[in-house]
């Protein structure tokens, strides 16, 4: 720098003492307002802060974190144990007589009445059997059929015919159906 620019800026500052001196108190009382501003919402931060960390019953956030997390490890677990025990009884329900379907009819036109009578009892794959009941004056008789996938190996009477397709087409533990 030459002397003669810094014998300018003397010059100029002391001309321009007064604005300078205001131009520096007004950019200081700014910086003030500014600095107290910012101050009061650091305050009130600080003041969320605190309370956001001091939880329910005196804990603070951190161990409230850690207990959750905690009993979420603990519901996830028993959640599995739940699954592992539905899943087992999905699969022995399988087996268990599902589909229900019977029907009162009169076997014999000689006789008054829907005495006689024949229920199918199927599981979830269409195995199960066929009781049948066929009422008469002098006796009574019992029959029992196997039925492997939706068929059986004996001869079926027309109603054994009708309620086995029936019990086939209804959804698992639906309500049985009476056909009188």
């Amino acid at each position: 720098m030459t002397p003669n620019f810094i014998q300018m800026m003397r010059a100029f500052i002391e001309e321009n003492l007064d604005l300078i001196l205001i131009f520096v108190t007004f950019v200081s009382l700014l910086s003030l307002i500014v600095f107290i501003s910012i101050n009061i919402k650091l305050n009130r931060i600080a003041k969320k802060y605190a309370a956001l960390m001091k939880g329910a019953e005196g804990k603070d956030l951190e161990e409230m974190l850690e207990e959750y997390m905690g009993r979420v490890k603990q519901a996830s677990s028993e959640v599995a144990a739940v699954k592992e025990r539905v899943d087992k009884l999905e699969e022995d329900m399988r087996c268990a007589v599902q589909k229900v379907h019977m029907k009162k009819y009169n076997a014999f036109p000689d006789m008054g009445g829907n005495l006689s009578f024949s229920i199918a009892l199927l599981n979830g794959e269409n195995s199960g059997a066929i009781i049948t009941t066929i009422y008469g004056r002098e006796e009574s008789r019992v029959y029992l059929k196997p039925v492997q996938k939706g068929e059986s190996d004996f001869p079926l009477s027309p109603e054994e015919k009708e309620i086995l397709e029936k019990a086939k087409m209804q959804a698992g533990f639906s309500h049985s159906k009476i056909e009188l």
